[in-house]
């Protein structure tokens, strides 16, 4: 299968205080889908399904997604993996924003009055296809075996990471050691973002998507 991987980091200004974490992150990997996984060639019809995999929002303004696509024309799939994080929510003149990524992305005139009002919103996304989604599977497994066989004696006043790498924009690392973590964990590393998950629901979700 042709592999399709396309990050995407982008900034963003948008008013947020009336749509919640979890729905705006929605809207971006809905725009992300459509925009980068799914463009399609010109003249070309298409049917695909989403299924959302993983979906947390965090009190700091940030949000994590897994997201499976599937075409259901030819049943090619891929594997959405991405974050975004606003720093704040703004009032003007005492009024909640409320101003839709649609609009941004569209480019509607009204966006531009507020560009520079509001905070950024900062987002990285990336997708791969089916096959690298089962290499990332069992190399992560593998990963985290590493980690629990390592000899955790000889570890002293240095943390020791173990990492696999996908691909330039995306890896899942784990650490040991002073200021380590634990092999309930993984950092995913997507493009210049990081994002900690649980280690278990990370195999599981690849386990969902391949599934599905």
């Amino acid at each position: 299968m042709k592999v399709k991987f396309i990050p995407a980091a982008l900034f963003l200004m948008v008013g947020a205080a009336l749509i919640s974490t979890q729905s705006f992150g929605q809207k971006i990997s809905d725009q992300y889908i459509k925009s980068s996984v799914l463009k399609g060639d010109a003249d070309e019809s298409m049917q695909y399904g989403v299924r959302e995999l993983v979906s947390e929002s965090s009190k700091n303004g940030s949000s994590f997604e897994m997201i499976g696509v599937k075409r259901l024309d030819n049943g090619d799939k891929f594997l959405v993996i991405g974050r975004h994080h606003i720093p704040s929510a703004h009032n003007i003149n005492g009024q909640s924003a409320d101003l839709p990524l649609a609009e941004m992305l569209n480019g509607k005139a009204e966006t531009k009055f507020y560009e520079s009002r509001f905070p950024q919103v900062s987002y990285s996304y990336i997708s791969i296809d089916e096959n690298d989604a089962k290499n990332l599977l069992e190399k992560v497994k593998q990963l985290r075996q590493n980690y629990i066989d390592a000899d955790t004696a000889k570890v002293k006043n240095e943390t020791r990471f173990y990492q696999y790498r996908l691909n330039e924009q995306f890896a899942v690392s784990m650490s040991k050691g002073k200021n380590g973590s634990s092999a309930k964990y993984f950092e995913l590393i997507i493009g210049n973002r990081r994002q900690i998950v649980n280690s278990d629901k990370f195999i599981l979700s690849l386990v969902e998507f391949l599934a599905y």
